[in-house]
This record gives structure tokens, C-alpha cells and sequence, in this order.
């Protein structure tokens, strides 16, 4: 029998343990002192784990993405045309592109934020220009997405009109559209078409018809690509209650670019309401990035109520059904008083983005400890200085999550210089408006104020609460201009509460903005009041709002009211339990791109984290004491 020294035995047992002991699911840092000690401990503490982020993140996941955009930003701005421009080939587009936009944005970024990043780097010992590049690719990537995506989608069809035929909506006593006028001649017809966040129409007959009107800028419809999909019916060039034909003008010439597509159904609408998507592609194919694929819009959406349901449009959400062909995105809420059972504020936060397999294999929680201002904590990842949902000792909290649009630096470049333009970022980048937020804010006042007055990169809802039961929304994007013309004259900003002395907080009907009662509030990844966010034509594109190419629109118009719905059922009842119990809710979890969940108690300086796993809601939550932080 073979025996081991005793001395050797407790070791041996200790060894065991040690391989026995997963992998931890995140990392946990404290830091303190100036701004350059607290990113050099940070750098020294996560060193592998930070250089493991950024290689995986950039070279399996963030740089493949933005590379395989390049064909289609290249068609329409030569500077990225490899073949004119070989320094953005083999490759290179997309590191090129994130280190450009990160030397303009360093700019905007206060100095003590600029050392902290240059103490990440030394204490880690990478390149500081990786750590910046690190610290901005979030807001140059989503403007390169946004762009991209609207240009893929200028290619493609795309809803032009949508009339109901047969049944007429006229002379029915009802303002079916919700326009304030009743019967009017054009009630039955939408044109042009528009996305909305609640019904088309209410109150349409059962046995009505459908027409949806397709166009095409520079193709035809390929008839095999459409797809019109009623509550999860789908119906199909082969279906017997789907038609296709090509319309006429005034003048009896067909119109080309267009195809007239007529839905009879072949059972009367029997449900209270009914959802309708549509789906098509064009004939024109693309060769680049292989493989070779047509243009394809959009899923479009909209949502309308039958015979007998009795509520206005703005009434009825264009939620749909969540049928696992889009994801949630991120979300956040917030509740106090009669919300809840105990009278505690909290806010609850679910960030979803990009995590391919890899972000939340680096997140940790930071808890920073400076020489002067108050103490914070914050989730995020290995190597960036902030992160999308903290807290801090003066008893603020923020969540805060992406919004698309075309009002960002990246299209204003090419509305002066066109076809020539560098999509170049500017502005404040998101992480260190919030890191001034946690930094500087005694209440959600003060830090609804930074956020309306910074100068964004891109679209941003922020939601916040304090100890004392503030609750502040803040929806901001970017007025970029053509000449120095506003391209949208107005503010780029909208802030409310749900406080019933706040017009802001009411929309045209004297609605909530996003609110169920007088103590919650809630913010998705679309813009409510800022709705009409941007609108130009240019001739060569029709530059739109984020409700009319978003791919992120009508998920988040979806998640924004399953959401809704949970916070009425749990009224009263929301407490930590009950807020984590609906962020786990399946319709509102994404499963693919799920990053950090939390939820804060400012009053009591706690922060609950799940991470670590993907989603990040089948982790448990964590607790984190501010007030006995080390």
C-alpha cells in the first residue's frame, strides 16, 4: 500500500479542493486612489483575463462582424473600397476603423478617465492604444451597425402602403386610425406606411382584406421571397389566399419597382387582435460577402383590433408574438412606494448587445474607492472603465441602454461630404458620461441633467433613481447638421418622470410615456418621445427614423410591453425577488447576446449581479454592499 509523508497529506487534500472548484463566473475588483492607481490596479489584478478580452473579442467576434460589412459601406463610400484604397484591405478594415474613430473620440474624454485608461495599460501591460480602443469601440461600432444596416436596407424592398379592401373602414361611425377624424375617405388606406408602436386601426371588420403595397428602388419583388405572416399563420406565393400583381399608375403603366400583395383570408378575423407581418426579398443578388444573397427587408410589422374591442389605437401595443425569430434587447426599470411592499426604490437593468460567445466570459463587478467625490460600483468587463448599470454612495443608480439612429457623427459625415465621407466618430463616449455620473451625481436629477446635456455619440436611454424616489427617463441623440443646418430642427433631447405634475411625461393623448402607474417607469432599446428622431431626403437615400429600419424596433417595442404587463401584474409586489423573477421572464430575455443583469437598491447601497453565463439571468444574483465595501 503506498503511503505519502503525513506532512504531504494536507497538501494533497488542498490540491484536490483547488481542481475541484469551478472556474469563477466573473471577477470582483476593488480599487482606490487617484484615477491612474485605481486603472493601474485594475490592469495589475485582471492582466490575463484583460488581454484575453480583447484579443477574443476583437479577433473572433467584433472584427469578423465589421469586416463583413465592408462590401456594403464600400459600395457607397470609396474610402473604403479596398481596391482604391489597400490599407483598408486584407482585413483591416475594421481595426482601422475602430482606431480611427478612437483617436477623435479621446478628445472628449476628461483627463482623469484618460489616466485611468493609461493605468490599465501599464498594469496590465498592453498598448494603450488597445485599452482606448477598447474603451471606444462600443459607440463607434453601433453607429458603423446603424449605418450599415439602413444602407443594406436601402437596397431592399420595402412597405409603402397597406389598405384594407372589401370591408370598408368608412362609414363605420369609428376613428379607426386614431387621427381625431371620423369616416374620413382615406380611412381604410395607410400611404405612405409608417411603423408605429401601438394598432394601425381598431375596430376592423372580421371579414376584411388586405393589401400591402411593395416597392423596390432598383429591382422587383422576387415573388418566392414574400411571406405574409398573420398571429404565426404564414401564407406564401402558393397559399390560395395570397395574391401578387403589379400595379398601374394614374395613366395605366405599370408600376415595376412595385407588386401589390392581397391576403383573403379564408376564415373570417376572429381574434380580439391580430398581427400582421411581412417579409420579402428582391431578384438582385449580392455577391459580396459570400454567400451570394438577395436584399431582404425588415420583418415589418403592424398590429390592428377587430369588431367589438372597444379600445383607441394608441391603447393597443403592436406587440406581436414572440415566435423566436428576433431576441429581446436590453431593458430597464424602475419602482418606489406603492410599486412595492416595502417602500424601497429599485432598478432593475438587463444589458443585451453583442457577446458572441465571449463578453461574459470577461465581466466583473468594479467597486472604486477615489480620493475625493463618493464611492461606486459598477458591472462591465475585464479592461473598460465603465460599464451600463452602477450605483453610487450618494445613493444614484443608472441604467442605461442603446437606442438606433441615423442622428449620429458617422451619417453626419456623410451629409457633407458624401460619397467621400470617413465614418468617423465624435462626441462623448457612452462609459465616461456615466463613470461622470457615478462620479459627481447627489440625485437623479442631477444625473438626468448630465445625460440631456452631454453631446452623444449615438442614440442612449438612461434611466434613473435615487434613494429618494426619483425616477427620471432620459432619451438623447445626436443633431447633426448638413451645412450647418439642422438636420431635424429641435432639441435632441427628451427627459420625463412619472410624476403626474410632468407634461413632459405625457405623450399627445396624455398618456405615460412609459410608465403604468405613478411609481415605475421603464426604458427599451427605441425612442418614445423622441419617435421621429430623424428625417431627410436626399435624393439617393430617404434618410428615416429608427422606427422605420431599426432591426432592434419592434423587439423592443415587443419587450417594452411584456414588460409593461409584469410590472401591472406584480403591483405592489415588487420586491428584489419578484423584480429578478421578471427579468428571467423567457419574453424578455435575449438568449444569444445577453451580457449583465443586476438590480439596485439605492436606498440600502446594494447592487445584485448576475453574470458570468449566457443569458446572464440564469446565474444568481449576487449581492454587493456598497455602504461595507472595503
Amino acid at each position: 500500500m503506498l503511503k505519502f509523508p503525513s506532512i504531504l497529506l494536507p497538501l494533497l487534500v488542498f490540491l484536490a479542493a483547488c481542481a475541484a472548484q469551478p472556474p469563477p463566473r466573473y471577477q470582483v475588483i476593488t480599487v482606490s486612489g487617484t484615477a491612474y492607481q485605481r486603472g493601474f490596479q485594475h490592469g495589475q489584478q485582471m492582466s490575463s483575463l484583460i488581454k484575453s478580452f480583447y484579443s477574443t473579442l476583437l479577433t473572433t467576434s467584433l472584427l469578423p462582424y465589421l469586416n463583413r460589412n465592408q462590401p456594403d459601406i464600400a459600395a457607397y463610400l470609396h474610402n473604403y473600397d479596398a481596391t482604391l484604397h489597400p490599407e483598408y484591405g486584407n482585413g483591416q478594415f475594421s481595426l482601422l476603423l475602430l482606431r480611427e474613430s478612437a483617436v477623435v473620440l479621446e478628445k472628449s474624454i476628461p483627463q482623469p478617465f484618460i489616466d485611468e485608461m493609461h493605468g490599465i495599460a501599464d498594469g496590465s501591460g498592453m498598448d494603450y492604444q488597445d485599452i482606448l480602443v477598447l474603451n471606444t469601440f462600443v459607440d463607434t461600432t453601433l453607429a458603423a451597425r446603424g449605418i450599415t444596416y439602413f444602407l443594406q436596407q436601402a437596397g431592399a424592398p420595402r412597405v409603402t402602403e397597406i389598405e384594407w379592401l372589401g370591408a370598408s373602414l368608412v362609414g363605420d361611425g369609428v376613428d379607426n386610425n386614431g387621427d381625431g377624424t371620423t369616416d374620413e375617405a382615406t380611412e381604410s388606406l395607410v400611404s405612405p406606411y409608417e411603423s408605429l408602436p401601438h394598432a394601425m386601426w381598431v375596430e376592423v371588420p372580421q371579414t376584411a382584406k388586405l393589401r400591402v403595397r411593395l416597392h423596390d428602388d432598383d429591382a422587383k419583388v422576387d415573388p418566392d421571397s414574400v411571406r405574409v405572416l398573420v398571429d404565426g399563420d404564414v401564407y406564401t406565393q402558393s397559399s390560395p389566399e395570397l395574391q401578387m400583381a403589379t400595379p398601374t399608375d394614374a395613366g395605366g403603366l405599370p408600376l415595376i419597382h412595385d407588386t401589390d400583395v392581397t391576403l383573403t383570408p379564408s376564415k373570417p378575423w376572429t381574434q380580439p387582435i391580430v398581427t400582421i407581418q411581412v417579409q420579402a426579398g428582391d431578384n438582385k443578388m449580392s455577391y459580396n460577402p459570400p454567400p451570394s444573397h438577395e436584399h431582404r427587408m425588415r420583418t415589418e410589422q403592424f398590429t390592428v383590433s377587430t369588431k367589438g374591442y372597444g379600445k383607441p389605437p394608441h391603447l393597443v401595443a403592436n406587440k406581436g408574438i414572440s415566435d423566436g425569430t428576433s431576441q429581446p434587447p436590453s431593458i430597464a426599470f424602475a419602482v418606489r412606494n406603492s410599486a412595492t411592499p416595502d417602500g424601497q426604490v429599485r432598478l432593475a437593468h438587463h444589458f443585451s448587445l453583442l457577446d458572441a460567445g465571449t463578453s461574459h466570459k470577461h465581466t466583473v463587478v468594479q467597486i472604486h474607492h477615489p480620493d475625493t467625490g463618493p464611492s461606486y460600483i459598477f458591472v462591465g468587463w475585464v479592461g473598460i472603465a465603465y460599464g451600463f448599470a452602477g450605483l453610487n454612495s450618494n445613493g444614484v443608480s443608472y441604467g442605461c441602454n442603446h437606442s438606433d439612429t441615423l442622428n449620429n457623427p458617422l451619417a453626419g459625415a456623410f451629409l457633407t461630404d458624401f460619397f467621400d465621407a470617413k465614418l468617423v466618430s465624435s462626441g462623448e463616449p457612452i462609459g465616461f458620461l456615466l463613470r461622470d455620473i457615478l462620479a459627481s451625481a447627489h440625485n437623479a436629477d442631477e444625473a438626468a441633467t448630465l445625460a440631456y446635456d452631454t453631446t452623444p455619440t449615438f442614440g442612449w436611454n438612461f434611466l434613473f433613481a435615487d434613494k429618494a424616489g426619483k425616477l427620471r427617463s432620459v432619451e438623447v441623440r445626436r443633431d447633426i447638421g448638413m451645412g450647418g443646418v439642422i438636420a431635424n430642427p429641435g432639441e435632441g433631447r427628451a427627459n420625463w418622470t412619472p410624476d403626474p405634475a410632468d407634461p413632459a411625461g405625457l405623450d399627445q393623448w396624455g398618456v405615460p410615456w412609459a410608465s403604468e402607474k405613478l411609481d415605475d417607469i421603464r426604458a427599451g432599446a427605441h425612442f418614445r418621445p423622441l419617435a421621429n428622431d430623424f428625417q431627410m431626403d436626399l435624393g439617393i437615400f430617404n434618410l428615416r427614423p429608427q422606427r422605420d429600419w431599426s432591426s432592434y424596433y419592434f423587439s423592443s417595442v415587443r419587450a417594452m410591453a411584456n414588460l409593461g404587463e409584469q410590472i401591472t401584474a406584480n403591483y405592489g409586489k415588487l420586491d428584489l425577488a419578484t423584480m429578478i423573477a421578471i427579468l428571467r421572464q423567457p419574453v424578455l430575455v435575449d438568449q444569444h447576446d445577453s451580457m449583465t443583469a443586476v438590480v439596485i437598491e439605492p436606498g440600502l447601497g446594494k447592487l445584485h449581479a448576475a453574470l458570468g453565463t449566457e443569458p446572464a439571468t440564469d446565474s444568481d444574483f449576487d449581492t454587493f454592499d456598497l455602504t461595507s465595501a472595503p
